[in-house]
């Protein structure tokens, strides 16, 4: 099979109805194609409606012949646990993830595979944010398109993976695994040490449609992912990029399993994070954020122009002062 298809689920079930269809769906498609994909759903702490839906969908793929499906029931552990799991339990040249609130696109997955065929090792592509904005008192289904957010020669809070890359198995042995300790942000942390060995390419075909809806693990601005975030730029010294997070939980997180090389961190750094000011910073900070839009981009603005004081708009110059 030259492509493996990872999904990690947990506690899902609602999505997957519109999973299976869209799954079936597309590998009807990639198969009229001639491309062969193994589909790993890595199912974690399964509900017996989880594990009939997955396993109907299994039955259904393999009967017709539209690839091969192979799920596995697991007890709960991270998601990127799980795309270890799958990566492993394959010997496809290739793999790419899909979550089951997300919608893939078919074309994508055949042009991202001809890349991979010529030369690539990593393949990102734009997609689409699917959301819901609540507007004039009612809740509108809106669409946004986001460019494929890799970048092989810069890496920041914003170049990490989109939810619909692909990348070859011999990069994969290069890099090495997921690491299993992220529960949010492994993806972006596994595309930090991929950027040195990574042959990149950016594919035009759209990859999906990422669907946010409030119980997605990134993008979402949550504490996790504030910690997860800050320990990447840690470990690589790139101070610059560091937010403030919840104090107590950001010391923990580093000294338990965030900083396996045992690096030192500065006493300014360490200050900044945990120290005196530390949770008023961050508070302030989450607050800042949570502010409607406008409300947020008239603050910003105001602090611009020196008017008042914006912990957000201070970080923003730290980044920039110290690129």
């Amino acid at each position: 099979m030259p492509v493996a298809l990872i999904s990690s689920l947990y506690r899902c079930e609602r999505h997957l109805p519109a999973f299976s269809a869209a799954l079936f769906g597309f590998a009807k498609r990639v198969s009229e194609a001639g491309l062969a994909v193994h589909y790993l759903p890595i199912v974690n702490d399964a509900t017996t409606g989880e594990r009939e839906l997955v396993d109907k969908l299994a039955g259904q793929i393999n009967a017709r012949y539209y690839g091969r499906m192979s799920p596995q029931y697991v007890p709960r552990e991270s998601l990127y646990a799980s795309w270890n799991r799958a990566i492993e339990a394959s010997d496809a040249p290739c793999f790419t993830p899909w979550n089951a609130d997300d919608i893939r696109r078919p074309e994508a997955l055949i042009a991202g595979y001809q890349a991979l065929q010529e030369g690539a090792s990593l393949v990102d592509f734009p997609f689409t944010r699917v959301f819901t904005r609540k507007r004039f008192g009612r809740l509108r289904q809106e669409r946004e398109t986001a460019p494929s957010p890799y970048d092989p020669l810069r890496f920041s809070r914003v170049n990490g993976l989109g939810p619909f890359f692909m990348a070859s198995r011999a990069l994969y042995a290069t890099v090495g695994p997921f690491d299993a300790n992220f529960r949010v942000a492994g993806d972006t942390e596994w595309a930090a040490r991929a950027q040195p060995h990574a042959r990149f390419q950016a594919c035009d075909e759209p990859g999906g449609d990422f669907v946010i809806h409030g119980d997605n693990l990134s993008n979402t601005g949550g504490q996790r992912e504030d910690i997860e975030v800050n320990i990447i730029f840690m470990r690589r010294g790139e101070w610059r990029f560091l937010k403030p997070a919840n104090p107590i939980a950001m010391r923990a997180a580093w000294e338990r399993w965030g900083n396996p090389a045992q690096l030192r961190l500065p006493p300014a750094q360490a200050d900044f994070l945990w120290g005196p000011g530390a949770e008023r910073r961050w508070k302030r900070f989450q607050a800042e954020r949570r502010q409607p839009a406008p409300l947020r981009r008239l603050r910003l603005a105001l602090a611009a122009r020196g008017m008042l004081t914006s912990v957000e708009w201070s970080m923003a110059l730290r980044e920039r002062d110290r690129q």
